[in-house]
């Protein structure tokens, strides 16, 4: 019988809160891998995060304290003004 699973393998979070996950899909056919993917997507602590499996939610709010979202917003918030400024000063 054919059987597909999808698990996240692997979190990597970074300093400024980004998280990088691998979530890996298994074809297994009574027992025996037929096939083996990766998919990566990354999230940001301004990402709503409750499409994520519950243990991967769970170790991903641990590290999204307050002071890390809050970093994330003035880092954010920091590009944005640096861009903002580039765009005027090539307008002028």
């Amino acid at each position: 019988m054919l059987e597909k699973t999808e698990t996240y393998t692997k979190i990597e979070i970074t300093e400024l809160g980004k998280v990088f996950l691998r979530k890996t899909t298994k074809i297994t056919e009574d027992g025996n891998i037929l096939s083996e993917g990766h998919h990566r997507e990354i999230r940001v602590p301004s990402d709503d995060i409750t499409d994520l499996p519950q243990n991967v939610q769970d170790t991903v709010s641990t590290y999204w304290t307050q002071e890390i979202k809050d970093n994330w917003t003035a880092h954010i918030q920091t590009e944005n003004d640096a861009v903002n400024e580039e765009v005027n000063n090539q307008n002028t």
